[in-house]
């Protein structure tokens, strides 16, 4: 049996433990705010908003009018041979609070991490994944430097997403470890159902990068030309694909003769949302492809991500462990 990090912490510890797992939530929390104004910023077109980093038209605070920039600001703020986008107050806005959250965000990382090698610097397991956060974000950092200076290379884009989605993950994982749970032996059904579990988690991430490509076809095409491409019917007809194999397996999880409590719970919650992203996704496709359901619809793909993560990871940690190291089956 695998022995889980938790059991290695003394009792007097698990106030402390606690403590780590609010502030972790916290931090996946302001990753997702991250996540609803990057998602504003391309909805608005404000990429280039602020066309330059880290400043915003060399300026920390950017300006409220064109009457604040120099007369050829277009030209000093050229980005990849292009001339600056003329200044709208609005883009501006939205394209600078969403550096503003990123900085928060930032500064949770530093808190989270800095708590970890604090208090648990000797437990290896948990100080990788909280370290691997502000190496991740450094990355992100950069990485939101090149989508600038190559004028929103969709590419670029897309990758820059990816990271957010490894940030949130990492986050959950910093979470997870304060748990009183340790890894089963999965045998049999049980695996193939675990593994099929993670197929459904890869398909759902396939459908997220599909949705990511439709938009920048709306965007490059034209909300008509895009409905009517191949791309938007097999990204339709994948959801159901998606929503199919994660409703057999969020059955399965039900079905399990252990009681898997946190895995069904993190379950329903994936459910629930993959479900409402299909219909966000309808009344898009249908009715309305305004700013407000793109995003949601955003939200809702890498929220998924994350839920359907935490019930593959409480379906295999689930053995409750007490102070002493014994263990309890039956309670996670």
């Amino acid at each position: 049996m695998k022995e889980g990090f938790i059991s290695q912490v003394p009792e007097t510890e698990w106030p402390q433990m606690r403590r780590l797992r609010r502030l972790a939530f916290f931090v996946w929390g302001l990753f997702f705010l991250v996540v609803v104004a990057g998602g504003t910023v391309r909805v608005l077109e404000a990429g280039m908003g602020c066309p330059d980093w880290p400043t915003c038209y060399g300026l920390l605070i950017p300006p409220t009018s064109e009457a604040q920039l120099p007369p050829d600001y277009r030209v000093r703020f050229a980005v990849a041979g292009r001339l600056a986008e003329p200044f709208d107050p609005l883009k501006t806005w939205a394209e600078y609070i969403n550096r503003l959250l990123s900085v928060v965000a930032g500064l949770g990382v530093l808190g989270l991490v800095g708590y970890v090698w604090l208090r648990f610097r000797r437990y290896k397991r948990l100080l990788l994944y909280a370290t691997a956060i502000p190496a991740a974000l450094v990355a992100e950092a950069l990485l939101g430097w090149q989508v600038v200076a190559t004028y929103l290379a969709q590419h670029l884009v897309t990758l820059h997403m990816v990271f957010t989605l490894v940030l949130t993950i990492l986050a959950f994982m910093v979470a997870a470890q304060t748990y009183a749970l340790r890894g089963r032996e999965l045998r049999g059904d049980s695996l193939w159902y675990w593994r099929l579990g993670w197929l459904g988690w890869l398909l759902l991430g396939v459908q997220v990068l599909l949705g990511a490509t439709l938009r920048s076809w709306v965007r490059d095409l034209g909300v008509e030309t895009a409905l009517e491409s191949v791309l938007f019917y097999v990204h339709r007809s994948f959801s159901w694909v998606v929503v199919g194999l994660w409703a057999y397996f969020h059955w399965r999880v039900y079905m399990e003769p252990v009681r898997l409590r946190f895995a069904r719970r993190w379950a329903m919650v994936t459910t629930v949302l993959i479900v409402t992203q299909v219909f966000v996704g309808a009344i898009m496709s249908y009715f309305s492809f305004s700013g407000f359901w793109k995003v949601l619809h955003l939200l809702l793909g890498l929220l998924s991500m994350n839920t359907a993560y935490a019930t593959l990871y409480f379906y295999k940690h689930s053995e409750y462990v007490h102070a002493s190291g014994s263990y309890v089956f039956r309670v996670a």
